[in-house]
């Protein structure tokens, strides 16, 4: 680690004029990058492929970077769509996907002094060890391993100073981009929701508590969750058990067999459908590959119960109608699940209408074809295949003519659950048994009307 690491002087602007000139940076240098791919392409150097290919890499490093000092909101933002299929090249997603666990630490002077505003004592009085290199960083916080002077071995997340303070302007700043392509006052509710889990995941003590709840309700054989040290915790220091395993990537490299892959596979399946068809309503909707830890017991080790989201009652119910209706193919069913989920409206000129409709046409039987089947494979079947295929036409000039936002604001963690399990269950490739979880979605549907 380098003196000015130790130092400390890795202090994360929070400033809106501050984050917005890195922001502004960010574009400059991206826009030299295409300066400097189309003086190349002028003299015909390298192939078109190649210089695309190298242009689109230096962009997502410099994006990567740039992030990395903001970390935050703006972090968090590319942390999501780089699960998000089709909404990104390949480069940016392999680049940006660091995001999930490999961002730049902080210093350990940056630290001590951090654990000291949040507990009252530095780490050396509060813990029989500390280790000062963390074992992983992310958007908001970074990870420490630790033992408690009684033994146990414990998790230490430390959030990035600023974090909570910069939420507010880079919404804004994600306003401003925004309302280059969509109706600014149309897209408030959309921020105003990204904003009140942004709040609920900067505050520690709320995590800890969500932590209680998913060990007491989840914690089982196949799914092991962390512990609650609340002694140890504040609202920007969480302290936990910790829990051992590896990241998807590093599973992978083991090479497992096909049967591991399934068994895996199967019980983030299920975990994802026994919380959407519980009656708490309580989801975790952080599904990127960091927030899982694949084990040599076989369980599957989940972190990270910051971003989690309680859906309205009235959203999950007409959401599973939707779903019921996609199933059996009842187009008046799907129009009225549409209208109550805010997707289509009488109010919509008839080119967005059927736009929308012709969208939702194709998103919707892509989600439901593994449910289609008792047993899908999601190695072999190309389902992010359809949501890539979709993206010149979300992105197009159809799309950009129709710039209001459409949709419940409930639809972005909600999307996030699942383009997250479905990215990691085809890269796992695993064949996953669905009839169990498609009785559950399809027994609340029919409690909803019953």
């Amino acid at each position: 680690m380098s003196a000015e690491s130790e130092e400390g002087a890795d202090e994360f602007p929070s400033g809106r004029f501050e984050r917005g000139r890195i922001a502004a940076q960010t574009g400059l240098k991206m826009g030299a990058n295409y300066a400097r791919y189309l003086a190349r392409r002028s003299v015909g150097a390298g192939s078109r492929d190649e210089e695309r290919k190298a242009l689109r890499d230096r962009n997502a490093r410099d994006l990567f970077s740039q992030l990395s000092r903001l970390r935050g909101t703006a972090l968090k933002f590319a942390q999501g769509i780089s699960i998000d299929p089709g909404v990104l090249p390949r480069e940016f997603v392999d680049v940006l996907s660091q995001a999930q666990y490999q961002v730049p630490p902080m210093g350990t002077a940056l630290v001590r002094r951090l654990i000291q505003q949040g507990l009252g004592k530095p780490p050396e009085s509060l813990f029989e060890e500390f280790e000062p290199v963390a074992v992983a960083a992310a958007s908001l916080g970074q990870v420490h391993r630790a033992r408690l002077k009684d033994g146990r071995v414990v998790a230490v997340k430390i959030q990035y100073p600023n974090v909570r303070e910069s939420v507010d302007s880079d919404l804004r700043i994600m306003k401003g981009l925004a309302s280059r392509f969509v109706d600014a006052g149309a897209v408030q509710p959309f921020l105003d929701e990204v904003r009140a889990r942004m709040f609920e995941e900067t505050d520690y003590l709320q995590e800890g508590q969500n932590i209680e709840y998913f060990a007491a309700q989840y914690t089982s054989d196949r799914i092991l969750t962390p512990r609650w040290i609340p002694e140890y915790s504040s609202e920007r220091v969480l302290t936990m058990t910790f829990v051992e395993g590896r990241h998807l990537d590093e599973f992978l490299a083991t090479d497992p067999s096909q049967e591991v892959l399934n068994q895996f596979g199967q019980t983030l399946w299920d975990f994802a459908h026994e919380q959407v068809a519980a009656n708490n309503l309580a989801v975790h909707a952080d599904a990127h590959p960091g927030n899982f830890l694949f084990r040599d017991d076989g369980r599957v080790g989940v972190l990270d119960f910051g971003c989690i989201k309680r859906f309205p009652v009235s959203f999950r119910n007409d959401l599973l109608l939707l779903f019921k209706a996609r199933l059996a193919d009842d187009q008046e069913a799907l129009m009225r699940q549409y209208r109550s989920l805010l997707l289509v409206s009488d109010e919509q000129p008839d080119d967005l209408r059927a736009f929308m409709l012709d969208i939702l046409e194709q998103v919707g039987n892509t989600i439901a074809e593994p449910y289609r089947h008792d047993t899908f494979d999601f190695g072999a079947n190309l389902l992010l295949q359809g949501f890539e295929d979709l993206l010149p036409r979300l992105t197009g000039r159809d799309a950009y003519r129709h710039r209001s936002p459409v949709g419940s604001s409930e639809f972005i963690f909600l999307n996030r659950l699942v383009f997250g399990l479905l990215s990691i269950l085809t890269r796992l490739g695993a064949v996953v048994h669905t009839a169990d979880g498609r009785r559950r979605l399809l027994d609340v549907a029919d409690a909803a009307v019953g």
